[in-house]
């Protein structure tokens, strides 16, 4: 086969369970990763914040809302 570089010993094989990956795999993501990118980059914001590592995601909005100075984790903070 052109498309697959190595010499597989059954080609057309490889080359249908590629296919079902594809089949499979670009569904998966729409439904899992694309439809709800909030929650995910809310999630793990929230579990830099439980590591120590950022902010809040409630924490600036909630200063700027109650006018307060915003304390910056160490990692953003610029001096």
């Amino acid at each position: 086969m052109v498309y697959i570089s190595h010499r597989w010993r059954y080609p057309r094989l490889i080359l249908v369970l590629m296919v079902l990956e594809l089949i499979f795999s670009v569904p998966a993501l729409a439904l899992f990763a694309i439809a709800s990118p909030n929650q995910y980059r809310t999630s793990l914001w929230q579990d830099g914040y439980n590591n120590g590592f950022n902010s809040s995601p409630a924490q600036i909005l909630y200063a700027y809302a109650n006018y307060t100075p915003v304390s910056y984790p160490l990692v953003w903070n610029p001096w």
